[in-house]
C-alpha cells in the first residue's frame, strides 16, 4: 500500500512538473553533432536561456526549465543565424524541423509557433521585394532619371499599401494571436515602420484590448500600452502646432557651423521647410539630395531650409554638411537627444520635417518624396 501510494505521488509530482515546462522534439538538417543557442525575448532584448546539442543525425530532445504562466517568444540560433521561432507555453510539446538557415521550418504541436514562423516568411519575402526596388529607385536618383524614379516611388507606395492591408487582415484574422504584437512593430526596408501612420494608433488599441483580455499582465503589452499613450500625446501636440497659425511655430535657436546662432525665427514671412536629420544614416544623405533639388527649383521663388541635426559628434557633422554642399542654414548644438528643439517639435525619429507656408501655418509633416514636393509646389 506505501509503495503504491509513493509511486503515485511520484507519478503527480512528475506530471505537476512536466505541465510547467514545454518540450521540444527538433532536427535540424545540416547540424550534425552541432550545437544550438535558445534565447528568449526580455521585452527588447533576447537573453540566452540555454544551449542545446544535436546528434549525428542533426535531431535533440529539449525540455525547458519552469516556463512562466504566460507564453514567451523563444528563437533557436545556429550561430548568428536564427533557425526557428518560437511562442513557448505551459505543457507545449512541438516537434520541428528546420535547417541552419532557418528557410525550410515546419512545427507541429504549438499553432502560435507555427503562425508567427509563415508570418516571419512572408514579411521576409515582401521585404526582399521591397528592397529589390528601393534599390532601383536609389540607382535612378544617382542617374537623375527624375521619371523613372517617380515611377519607382508610386511602385513603391503601391506596395506599402498592399503589405499594411494584409497586414490588417492577419490582425483582425488572429485577434487572440500574440504574433499580432510582432506584427505592429515590423519594419520594411529603409527603416520604414508597418503602423507608423499616427492614426495607426486604433489598430494599437485593438490589439491591446484583445490580448490583455487573453494574456493579462504580459510584458509584451507593455510596449504597446506605452505606444498607445506616445501616440495620444503626440497627437494632442501635433493638433496644437497645426492650430499655430495666430502665434506662429514654436522658434529655435542654435548654432550654425561657424558657430553663429540661427534662429527659426528669422524665416517669418517665408516658405520653408524644417527638418531634422542625422548625418549617421546614410539613406539621409539620399534624402539631402532630393532636398537640393527642392531647393534649386523653388528658393528663387523664396524657398529657405532650417535643417536640425540630432547628432552629437558636431565635428562630423559640420563635415558633412559642407561634403553635401547643403546651401541653406544648418544647425546642431550637440546634445542629441537631449536637445531642446526635438523636446519642442516633439520629434521621436529622423528624418522629419515640418513643411511651414507665409503665415507660418504647419501645412504638412513628415511627407517625403512626390508628397513632399506636391506639398512645396501647393504654396507657391
Amino acid at each position: 500500500m506505501r509503495k503504491l501510494l509513493l509511486l503515485l505521488i511520484t507519478a503527480i509530482i512528475a506530471v505537476s512538473c512536466t505541465s510547467n515546462k514545454a518540450t521540444i522534439k527538433a532536427k535540424i538538417e545540416g547540424l550534425n553533432n552541432g550545437q544550438l543557442v535558445l534565447k528568449v525575448l526580455r521585452l527588447n532584448t533576447q537573453s540566452v536561456v540555454d544551449t542545446i546539442k544535436t546528434d549525428s543525425e542533426g535531431s535533440f530532445i529539449y525540455r525547458t526549465k519552469k516556463l512562466t504562466e504566460l507564453p514567451e517568444f523563444y528563437y533557436l540560433y545556429h550561430k548568428e543565424r536564427k533557425v526557428a521561432s518560437l511562442i513557448l507555453t505551459r505543457g507545449d510539446k512541438i516537434y520541428l524541423t528546420s535547417d541552419t538557415l532557418g528557410l525550410e521550418i515546419l512545427i507541429e504541436g504549438s499553432s502560435e509557433s507555427t503562425l508567427l514562423n509563415e508570418l516571419e516568411k512572408e514579411l521576409l519575402a515582401k521585404n526582399t521585394e521591397f528592397e529589390k526596388m528601393l534599390q532601383k529607385r536609389s540607382v535612378a536618383l544617382e542617374n537623375k532619371n527624375g521619371k523613372l524614379a517617380d515611377s519607382l516611388n508610386f511602385v513603391l507606395g503601391s506596395m506599402f499599401v498592399k503589405n499594411k492591408q494584409e497586414a490588417i487582415k492577419h490582425l483582425y484574422l488572429n485577434p487572440n494571436s500574440l504574433t499580432n504584437v510582432y506584427l505592429m512593430y515590423h519594419k520594411m526596408p529603409g527603416d520604414l515602420p508597418l503602423f507608423g501612420d499616427m492614426r495607426d494608433i486604433l489598430l494599437y488599441k485593438r490589439v491591446f484590448d484583445s490580448l490583455s483580455v487573453v494574456y493579462p499582465g504580459s510584458p509584451y503589452l507593455n510596449p504597446i500600452l506605452d505606444e498607445i499613450s506616445l501616440r495620444e500625446r503626440s497627437e494632442a501636440f501635433s493638433s496644437k502646432l497645426l492650430d499655430a497659425s495666430e502665434v506662429g511655430f514654436p522658434d529655435i535657436k542654435l548654432p550654425d557651423t561657424k558657430s553663429q546662432i540661427r534662429s527659426l525665427s528669422e524665416l517669418s514671412g517665408k516658405p520653408f521647410i524644417l527638418v531634422f536629420w542625422s548625418v549617421n544614416d546614410v539613406n539621409q544623405k539620399l534624402f539631402n539630395r532630393d532636398l537640393l533639388e527642392l531647393y534649386d527649383r523653388y528658393s528663387p521663388l523664396g524657398l529657405e531650409i532650417y535643417q536640425v541635426s540630432v547628432d552629437t559628434d558636431k565635428t562630423a557633422w559640420a563635415r558633412a554638411v559642407a561634403e553635401q554642399s547643403l546651401p541653406w542654414i544648418n544647425v546642431c548644438d550637440g546634445l542629441g537627444s537631449a536637445s531642446q528643439a526635438l523636446a519642442t517639435y516633439n520629434i521621436k525619429e529622423v528624418p522629419s520635417l515640418f513643411v511651414i507656408d507665409k503665415s507660418g501655418s504647419i501645412v504638412a509633416r513628415d511627407v517625403f518624396d512626390s508628397k513632399l514636393s506636391r506639398a512645396i509646389a501647393k504654396i507657391f
